[in-house]
């Protein structure tokens, strides 16, 4: 009996393990990848294969040429540009409370898509450590890399709009092609302006393979 009961505990033990896990990978897969990328979960350091399944806490690192496309459960699409970093830190649908779409981008730069999430209410956040990008329902990119000295850069390229803002100030990006910069010592969001076209060709091509 005591064999008996020791076995079921176990198993017990071993489906609730593989349910939290199966429930903590209800974030998305990714969906294309192009040259070396890496998933750090939990202590372990996977390669990516496309229609792996997406888990919260994933940390996808890319290469100086490489890049990773994501597909979220509610179809919005991030992609991780060249030489960055991004973290999936939380991610929950509900039916009756807001959704929650949480990231950090550590470095380099991404693009993001958003899908049905933003259809009711939400709170969906891209932190990086000078400012932080707030969405509405848009297609944005925001990196380092294109302005000198650390700077922070956020575009809105079509959509409902999106705000930045640091404990300096926020600015809110309202009209498809205006963005603003955050300096590299975490100044206030500069304000809303049209970007040249080099500059946007430029931030596109970070998430361009």
């Amino acid at each position: 009996m005591k064999i008996l009961a020791l076995s079921l505990l176990v198993f017990a033990s071993v489906q609730a393990s593989a349910e939290g896990i199966a429930k903590n990978c209800r974030v998305g897969q990714v969906t294309q990848l192009t040259g070396t990328v890496e998933v750090q979960r939990q202590n372990q350091t996977i390669t990516p294969t496309t229609g792996m399944k997406i888990c919260r806490g994933d940390s996808f690192k890319t290469s100086a040429s490489a890049v990773a496309e994501l597909t979220l459960r509610d179809g919005t699409k991030v992609t991780v540009g060249k030489d960055s970093q991004f973290v999936i830190r939380d991610y929950r649908i509900f039916r009756k409370q807001p959704n929650i779409a949480l990231f950090d981008l550590v470095q380099g730069a991404f693009r993001s898509i958003t899908g049905s999430i933003t259809k009711r209410p939400h709170r969906f956040e891209v932190s990086t450590r000078i400012a932080t990008i707030g969405v509405r329902g848009t297609d944005f990119w925001g990196g380092y890399g294109i302005t000198p000295n650390g700077a922070f850069d956020v575009i809105m390229l079509s959509g409902k709009g999106v705000y930045v803002k640091n404990d300096k100030g926020q600015v809110e990006l309202s009209t498809a092609g205006f963005g603003t910069t955050v300096t590299g010592d975490g100044g206030m969001p500069t304000e809303a302006h049209a970007w040249p076209e080099e500059k946007v060709t430029r931030a596109v091509a970070t998430i361009t393979p």
